[in-house]
């Protein structure tokens, strides 16, 4: 299914999204690990391994912890095999500007970054 038929089907079910919307990286990062689900989440985020695809997300100056989380994945455990790490991450851009903040961020990540043209992935319908 597409994804905003995907989101409706989950809201029609009264299944609401839980996230964080205020505060700076480390407020948000706070109220994460406050919060038994969302804790959760950041911890599975961390532990991905393979290739991570973003779309419609900026990387905004209060989105440092998420990096970090997506450089802790890519670190090597002495506990998972050395296949078992997230080796890339697509980001989509919309506009230059888009293109243009993540290439000033692109330094703090560890796995390899790569950006696509949002506007040609049809997630939407």
């Amino acid at each position: 299914n597409y994804l905003l038929e995907n989101i409706e089907a989950r809201l029609n079910k009264g299944e609401y999204p839980i996230f964080v919307a205020a505060g700076d990286g480390d407020e948000k990062l706070n109220h994460i690990m406050h919060n038994q689900y969302l804790s959760y989440c950041y911890d599975s985020l961390s532990n991905i391994d393979g290739s991570l695809i973003t779309f419609g997300f900026n990387f905004g100056e209060y989105d440092r912890h998420i990096i970090q989380a997506i450089n802790k994945a890519s670190e090597h455990s002495k506990y998972k095999e050395f296949s078992e790490k997230l080796w890339s991450v697509y980001i989509g851009v919309y506009s230059e500007s888009d293109v243009k903040n993540i290439k000033s961020l692109m330094h703090l990540f560890k796995p390899k970054v790569t950006l696509f043209d949002a506007k040609t992935a049809n997630v939407w319908r």
